[in-house]
């Protein structure tokens, strides 16, 4: 399996979901679950993400959640980073407006 077929799939899993195979017509790369609310989520295993792109893959309609690892290289593991815009956080886990003021 290709790198980044794995990752998405490690991806999916995180999330108890599926992922999308690569010419399903779907925008985001998997679908799951955090309790009962549903996630869609982007992946992206790259050697070098800018800041500004992570940003607005965040951004985009349809998605709640992006994972991103490093591609290092062979041998070279590199860990999974889970990016939440702070909206989507609050609403998929059920964080109040008080809890987050304190």
């Amino acid at each position: 399996m290709k790198a980044w077929k794995a990752f998405e799939a490690t991806a999916a899993a995180l999330f108890h979901g599926r992922r999308f195979w690569a010419n399903s017509g779907e925008r985001t790369d998997f679908a799951g679950r955090i309790g009962k609310h549903l996630v869609r989520g982007q992946c992206k295993l790259a050697k070098t993400l800018s800041l500004e792109g992570l940003t607005k893959l965040a951004e985009e309609p349809g998605v709640d959640v992006v994972c991103v690892k490093v591609r290092r290289g062979r041998g070279k593991e590199s860990p999974t980073l889970v990016v939440f815009t702070a909206e989507n956080y609050t609403r998929l886990h059920g964080v109040q407006d008080e809890q987050v003021a304190a």
